[in-house]
């Protein structure tokens, strides 16, 4: 089994080093801006928005923005999508646009809402007719601000997003008058997050009197923390900003959108599985920028709502670096201590605990193989991507529908997203939260397995089969979840074990074989009671420290960060 996990490392990192030189033999460079400065200086001061908005009580929809579409003919696709382009990516104050665009399928008395935000949020509405034959619509629109102006072409709930830098010869940016973004906090959501986080500062304290809690209470506490610093945006009052915009909660208050001196507009690559969907991130999941920066926006200089100045294969490096970085500091710790779906996951065993319900042990032999199934997934993730993105790659398009507008572009562009039972449970938290509304997240288009732009039918089935599951069997996702493969690649497997910061000691002249260490572990894992000694962390474990915790002899089990001893068994916490 050692040698199976050995192979699949293997096969896992020759794939990455594959992906990585077959992006750079692509040769193709991305056109930088001509005016970076001003660009940078946008991004800074725009918001981010989670959806456009429609005719009536503006819904929202998440849709990739082609970058140079033919809009004169139609594309094919299986469902019904809105494509739009501008003529210009960049213009002085006062200087005429034109957005051309087809919606399909073409219906008859169909118009098209073009939703002009300027830099101060205010707006300008213009509509316009589509044609009954083609779905084709045209529009032209003066600018009368400098800043960064967000575009907005809709039909019902369907929509497209653009944007526009204007610049102004006098200097000026958004509204003269000095118009003040009126930021308010969300006082409902406020007064939660510090009663969670009193709740984890008291399980912390209660639990450090006794001696088989010490490290859960405190793990316990730093995710409540973690959870509300990861969605620190949520506590903005997005109903404070004027309409149309306050239709459309605020989606990001990043940190990190320039590492290393390249440009991130999706935030900084993140460790663990913090969404890039909800509202109110400051961070990004690595495994969303893993996909998208493959395909589709490999050769672009536009993505959702966003610009790059950089190639995508530099975004790639810097995703891939980071996670190597932080695999090496921690390995799967982020995992077991940072990850929210984590907390999900042992909120549920909590649960189940008061309960008084027993949880399920899957067999030796089919946990084994079942955590290979995380690098299973992450090279099926990797493989499609790159099939996506053949196009852009070797110039031949090997699967149809991956065209800007085609099917696949408009529905699944991220894969493992569709599946990805984190997604649905940020969406449904936050509706509940009233910081997403319910037809934004539910109004579906397509057919029942397409659901929706931002839930479809496969995420909710998959959140309720992992939840059902998790209930049951301990961290069943991180068994399993690409991500933490990813880590463990980068930090459990030569040649980044032999550099790595973590290490998990054994002394087996004061082991028992007592087995509470291999009862007591929520990942099933075997080897720290088998191994004889040294360090037994392996790649299934998420660094939760629960053996270190439970084991009752001094000095067996010591956690090592840097070759520092953080804490041993017996003692609990230093």
């Amino acid at each position: 089994m050692r040698r199976l996990s050995q192979y699949v490392s293997v096969f896992a990192v020759l794939l990455i080093v594959f992906t990585v030189f077959s992006l750079l033999s692509t040769g193709v460079a991305e056109t930088t801006n001509p005016n970076p400065n001003v660009l940078d200086e946008e991004l800074l001061q725009k918001i981010l928005f989670s959806t456009a908005i429609d005719a009536k009580q503006l819904e929202s929809a998440h849709i990739p923005n082609p970058q140079t579409t033919d809009t004169s003919i139609p594309l094919p696709c299986h469902g019904p999508h809105l494509i739009s382009d501008v003529d210009k990516a960049e213009v002085e104050i006062n200087q005429v646009v034109t957005i051309t665009g087809h919606i399909y399928p073409p219906e008859q008395n169909a118009s098209v809402r073009i939703c002009y935000i300027r830099p101060d949020y205010s707006w300008i509405d213009q509509y316009v007719p589509a044609d009954p034959e083609t779905g084709e619509f045209i529009a032209t629109q003066e600018l009368d601000m400098g800043g960064y102006w967000n575009i907005f072409p809709s039909h019902g709930h369907i929509s497209d997003r653009l944007h526009i830098v204007v610049t102004d010869p006098s200097g000026a940016i958004g509204d003269p008058s000095g118009f003040v973004i009126p930021f308010k906090a969300n006082i409902a959501l406020v007064i939660t997050a510090i009663a969670l986080v009193c709740l984890g500062v008291i399980t912390a304290v209660t639990g450090f009197k006794k001696r088989n809690r010490r490290i859960s209470s405190l793990r316990i506490c730093i995710q409540i923390l973690l959870i509300c610093i990861i969605f620190t945006g949520m506590f903005v009052d997005h109903q404070n900003f004027p309409r149309p915009v306050r239709q459309i909660a605020v989606h990001d208050f990043l940190v990190g959108t320039n590492v290393f001196g390249v440009a991130m507009p999706e935030g900084f690559p993140a460790p663990f599985l913090a969404c890039y969907y909800p509202c109110g991130r400051t961070v990004t999941c690595a495994i969303w920028d893993l996909q998208v920066y493959i395909y589709p926006f490999l050769n672009t200089t536009r993505g959702w709502g966003v610009a790059y100045t950089t190639p995508g294969v530099t975004r790639l490096a810097i995703v891939f670096g980071t996670l190597i970085i932080a695999s090496l500091l921690l390995g799967r710790f982020w995992c077991g201590w940072v990850c929210p779906f984590g907390l999900y996951q042992d909120a549920l065993t909590y649960l189940r605990k008061r309960l008084k319900i027993r949880h399920v042990t899957l067999p030796d032999r089919f946990s084994r193989h079942f955590h290979q199934l995380s690098y299973v997934v992450l090279a099926l993730i990797l493989i499609i991507s790159i099939l996506f993105a053949s196009y852009s790659i070797t110039g031949t398009q090997l699967v149809p529908g991956t065209e800007e507008g085609g099917f696949i572009y408009t529905y699944y562009a991220t894969p493992y997203c569709t599946v990805c039972p984190m997604k649905p449970l940020c969406q449904l938290m936050q509706n509940q939260a009233g910081v997403l509304q319910t037809q934004w997240i539910f109004n579906g288009v397509g057919d029942f397995y397409q659901f929706g732009w931002y839930l479809t039918s496969v995420n909710m089935i998959i959140l309720g089969i992992v939840t059902v599951a998790a209930f049951f069997i301990r961290r069943i996702w991180c068994r399993i979840c690409p991500l933490g493969g990813l880590l463990a690649l980068f930090s459990r497997f030569p040649p980044f074990k032999w550099v790595t910061a973590v290490r998990l000691d054994k002394n087996e002249e004061k082991c028992t074989k007592c087995g509470i260490c291999k009862r007591v572990c929520p990942m099933d894992v075997k080897a720290v009671y088998e191994n004889k000694g040294g360090d037994v962390m392996t790649s299934q474990c998420i660094g939760c420290l629960r053996c270190v915790e439970m084991c009752p002899y001094k000095d067996a089990l010591k956690f090592k960060f840097a070759g520092q001893t953080v804490c041993n068994s017996g003692l609990g916490t230093r």
